[in-house]
């Protein structure tokens, strides 16, 4: 008799347990760090995810903690997720015990664009564990959901693999219903290797996606690759807007003279653009000496070819013979008459060939030696600086 009541007493012990095991509440509240996925660096590569998680008794024996550990992968996930990344979510579950839910598959949050704060209620919304696992039936209500949606998917389940043979097909079935448009990911949180290879069945049925360990994912830096995996490509880096940083009209990246003064003329390459020549003349004269014909060539010919500039200056000079007005004349008349030479001989526009008189005001030699006063005796054809007043 008293082995009886014994034996009785140790019946009720094991019923009572089996029940709180079936009514697991998965709490979601360890401390989880994210990993630090840059807003502004990485947008979504996926219009939708759908995320699936196994709220069966099969999650709740043993020692009862792989549900609650399911239930904080998702949330370590949700908080990894970057802020500034826009897609579609949904959270759905499945099996569950009677206090939870009678439905052999539930959405707790979505589909709706994601908001990190509405998944993580929905997610503490899913507090009771039990009942079979007929992933099968979520897979079909998810791939509803993605067919109405539209756009590039991804679907994550996190699971312990058992007690579910058909999920293998419904997924293929998925896969065709959204035109091969969809990754699945299974999260493996369990013991028995034969539910790990069910899950991957299931993740194979889908061209991308793929299985991993739910303990892979524990750490920051591992659940920061799996986010970027399932949901994020970087952001492609904005083109800079061509650059001139000296406002030559060259751009850097073709400017061989960088910091060219401003208001210069410059070539293709970016370089100023310099003609500076240096004609001579006797003594009281303005005529052009033969001597200076290949001078005058070189300088029409560039003249010619750079017909972007408005203008050239034809400066006249003296020595200091004489007084300050005739030369001044005498100046003037110099610079006439190469302007005039250019015009006949080369066919420059006049317009562009500014004439300017200075005199004897502008020595570039002394004008103590017979060779110095030469020296100053002259014209310049100058390129490319603005007038002077």
């Amino acid at each position: 008799m008293k082995k009886m009541v014994l034996g009785l007493l140790w019946l009720v012990a094991a019923l009572s347990l089996s029940a709180c095991a079936g009514m697991n509440m998965g709490s979601t509240g360890s401390a989880f760090t994210p990993a630090n996925l840059s807003t502004g660096t990485y947008q979504a590569k996926v219009d939708n995810a759908a995320f699936i998680l196994d709220a069966s008794a099969t999650m709740v024996l043993e020692s009862g903690e792989h549900f609650t550990r399911a239930k904080q992968m998702l949330a370590s996930f949700n908080q990894s997720v970057p802020a500034d990344v826009r897609f579609n979510g949904a959270l759905l579950s499945f099996g569950h015990h009677a206090s939870q839910s009678s439905a052999a598959s539930t959405t707790a949050w979505g589909p709706a664009p994601y908001d990190k704060a509405a998944f993580a209620r929905g997610l503490d919304g899913i507090k009771a564990a039990g009942g079979n696992s007929p992933l099968a039936h979520a897979l079909f209500a998810a791939a509803d959901q993605l067919k109405a949606a539209g756009g590039k998917s991804a679907i994550v389940i996190v699971s312990d693999g058992m007690q579910m043979a058909n999920a293998p097909a419904a997924a293929r079935h998925v896969v065709e219903k959204l035109n091969g448009n969809v990754c699945i990911y299974t999260v493996f949180e369990g013991n028995s290797a034969a539910g790990r290879s069910l899950l991957e069945q299931v993740a194979d049925a889908s061209s991308c996606g793929g299985t991993v360990d739910a303990a892979s994912l524990q750490s920051s830096a591992g659940m920061g690759a799996f986010v970027k995996q399932v949901l994020l490509t970087e952001r492609p880096v904005a083109k800079a807007a061509p650059q001139d940083s000296d406002g030559d009209g060259v751009l850097d990246d073709r400017d061989k003279c960088p910091d060219t003064p401003r208001g210069e003329f410059v070539d293709e390459d970016g370089c100023s653009l310099k003609l500076t020549l240096h004609i001579n003349f006797d003594f009281d004269k303005a005529d052009i000496k033969p001597e200076f014909k290949d001078d005058l060539d070189r300088a029409a010919a560039f003249i010619k070819k750079h017909s972007q500039v408005p203008y050239i200056l034809i400066a006249g000079h003296t020595d200091h013979t004489g007084d300050a007005a005739y030369n001044q004349k005498l100046s003037e008349d110099r610079a006439r008459a190469v302007r005039d030479y250019l015009v006949a001989n080369y066919g420059i526009d006049g317009k562009r060939l500014l004439v300017k008189g200075y005199g004897k005001s502008r020595p570039v030699a002394t004008n103590k030696t017979k060779e110095g006063r030469y020296q100053n005796r002259r014209v310049e054809v100058v390129c490319c600086i603005l007038p002077p007043e």
